[in-house]
């Protein structure tokens, strides 16, 4: 506090400045005078979220040391995030579907939207979280202009200018690639595994804010739950639906597209681990193949590949072990999704399982204790990858 008092300019800006008042006050034991500064720390920079919940997260700390009640942060966390989904053969000109999107986001007002933007439900929730001040992070499973062709230009042209301003409002764009010995994807499995990646985006984000994660999908009436909605509701996250008729002449997306044989599945492969090591696993070893000095394993069950990596590393700490999460045969994984795989495994140096971007997004919806942080990037046969690690 007193060199706070000797310094005026002390620290990198006046957020930080009232934000170390406020927590030398929290220590001191003067809770009102705390709650005060870090107000007042806040309003001087308002959208420093992730300050801010550097910030909230050493309160918690300390309130709970001190046995308080920690709830008066809530109305200083960053806003929440939200991931949106729904379908394409509404009838946009309705005015209830905007007047029930734009209710919810006044609601619950959400600070960034996490999402794909196929013409319908996508597009009208976007604009609408645009509006309202958001933070669009568009996730898409083909380069710009094929999703463009597939899933906006088929539904209308009147939806053309609308995905061309989205995609260059948002804030962050990626797109799923393929690798180059891969035919392309159909779109039901690809737009599966974007939805994934935009619902693991939204949890990431959300947590490394201290805020909340939550889940806006417009449905068709009658319609079974999509499985992003079940994946969705196995977070426990809060989710909310909006029912709307679909159009008569309305044609499903996935018909426009050849049957795929392909479908999301992991890989998960161990370098420096020889199958006597192994065999203290026996039904996991009987489940390997062996590829060069390392071994691998393919599933669509991704929970259970992560389980069987983590209880390698438990018991064989040293052990080098990746898991990649794309759209592959299980029977008969693509080379060159092997070689990342193999390729991640090697750039380990033990004492955690390393993956990639879209795969450490997926593995944030997967329930348990773990940390899935970026450590780097790795020189992969087919470009520069990011690397993340699980521990």
């Amino acid at each position: 506090m007193a060199l706070l008092d000797s310094d005026p300019e002390q620290g990198e800006n006046a957020y930080w400045r009232a934000a170390t008042r406020a927590e030398a006050l929290l220590l001191l034991g003067d809770e009102t005078g705390a709650r005060a500064a870090l107000a007042d720390g806040i309003g001087k920079l308002p959208r420093a979220w992730e300050d801010h919940a550097a910030t909230i997260g050493q309160f918690e700390l300390i309130l709970a040391e001190q046995d308080k009640d920690a709830a008066w942060l809530d109305r200083h966390r960053p806003p929440s995030s939200l991931y949106f989904s729904g379908i394409i053969g509404l009838d946009e000109t309705d005015p209830t579907i905007r007047q029930d999107i734009y209710a919810i986001i006044a609601r619950e007002q959400p600070g960034f939207g996490f999402g794909a933007l196929a013409a319908g439900a996508d597009i009208l929730i976007a604009e609408a979280l645009h509006e309202a001040g958001a933070e669009l992070h568009v996730i898409l499973p083909y380069p710009v202009d094929r999703f463009r062709e597939l899933s906006v230009a088929p539904f209308g042209g009147h939806w053309l200018a609308r995905f061309d301003a989205l995609v260059e409002a948002a804030a962050r764009l990626d797109v799923l690639a393929e690798l180059p010995d891969e035919e392309e994807r159909s779109i039901g499995v690809a737009v599966e595994l974007a939805d994934l990646v935009a619902m693991g985006q939204c949890v990431r984000n959300a947590g490394v804010l201290k805020s909340r994660p939550k889940a806006l999908t417009i449905t068709g009436i009658g319609d079974a739950p999509r499985n992003q909605h079940l994946v969705w509701a196995e977070t426990g996250h809060d989710q909310f639906a909006i029912s709307v008729a679909r159009k008569a002449d309305h044609q499903s997306i996935t018909a426009l597209s050849a049957k795929e044989t392909r479908e999301v599945a992991a890989i998960l492969w161990v370098d420096g681990l020889d199958r006597d090591a192994l065999s203290q696993f026996p039904e996991v070893a009987r489940a390997f193949q062996p590829a060069g000095d390392g071994q691998y394993r393919v599933s669509t069950n991704i929970a259970e590949l992560l389980a069987t990596g983590r209880s390698l590393l438990q018991h064989n700490s040293d052990s080098r072990i990746s898991l990649l999460i794309d759209i592959m045969d299980p029977q008969r994984p693509a080379a060159s999704l092997l070689e990342q795989a193999g390729d991640m495994a090697r750039a380990s140096g033990g004492g955690a399982l390393l993956t990639d971007y879209k795969s450490a997004m997926v593995l944030t919806l997967e329930p348990g204790r773990h940390a899935v942080e970026e450590i780097g990037e790795l020189q992969a046969a087919h470009g520069p990858l990011s690397l993340w690690s699980l521990t």
